[in-house]
């Protein structure tokens, strides 16, 4: 299910997932030195729609998802990282084969990215092709349940060869009344049962009621899920999906 917020009737309402729109802006970059950059810090996006309040969130660069990291298999990547927000936070880089530095463990294998203004730099050869997510891993629960992931592509030599290469980032929220997101992450409840399960989904971070297609037309449709425990079942009417990969790998 997908659900969708509804300010007159002043509850959440669910709605069968069929097939989301994808009417995103162009992803920004800030250019870091010798490579790209990646800028933490809190920001407001509609996650539920026109009509709504929009929803404080944690984001990279102003987005979320955050930017679309793409690159070929065996270009190397450089990422600059800027944490501005007021808590502490790294850089996971989910299913990627990097060097124990760059894995983005707290006190393990690097330093926090200290608060208001601390900096860190990101380098590693991308060696496998595959479709992988970022996310931290501090405060994991709360910090991505905020907002705070992104989609890392990592195109084969030689890729599919395909009409449009689709990126969808299924997420889960828990928002009250006034879409803000509810401030009980790790509670006890969620923790001894099925952990932190939202009341509204969002497909790259809004609600989307329909995704266009041509006849005939050839879309590989990479799904990333970042919420923090849902599962999901998706379900495409009158589709006949072929699985070409799974777990990231091609």
């Amino acid at each position: 299910m997908i659900a969708a917020f509804d300010s007159r009737r002043r509850r959440v309402l669910g709605a069968a997932l069929a097939a989301p729109a994808l009417a995103l802006p162009p992803f920004a970059w800030s250019q870091g030195k010798g490579g790209k950059a990646l800028r933490l810090a809190a920001t407001r996006q509609s996650l539920v729609g026109a009509g709504n309040p929009d929803t404080a969130i944690w984001s990279y660069n102003g987005t979320v998802p955050g930017p679309e990291l793409r690159f070929k298999q065996g270009e190397r990547l450089r990422i600059e990282v800027e944490n501005a927000l007021d808590v502490d936070t790294t850089v996971h880089w989910h299913g990627v084969r990097v060097p124990n530095a760059m894995d983005g463990v707290p006190q393990l294998t690097q330093p926090p990215i200290e608060a208001n203004g601390g900096r860190f730099v990101y380098e590693f050869e991308l060696r496998d092709a595959g479709t992988y997510w970022y996310h931290p891993h501090l405060g994991s629960p709360e910090q991505v349940g905020r907002g705070l992931y992104g989609p890392l592509i990592v195109d084969e030599i030689q890729p599919t060869a395909v009409d449009r290469d689709v990126v969808w980032m299924l997420g889960d929220w828990r928002l009250d009344r006034e879409a803000r997101i509810v401030d009980d992450f790790g509670n006890f409840m969620d923790a001894s049962h099925a952990g932190r399960i939202g009341n509204t989904v969002t497909v790259n971070g809004a609600i989307r009621e329909s995704f266009d297609l041509r006849a005939g037309e050839r879309v590989r449709l990479r799904l990333v899920n970042a919420a923090n425990a849902r599962i999901f079942a998706l379900e495409f009417r009158g589709h006949g999906p072929m699985v070409i990969a799974l777990d990231g790998q091609p």
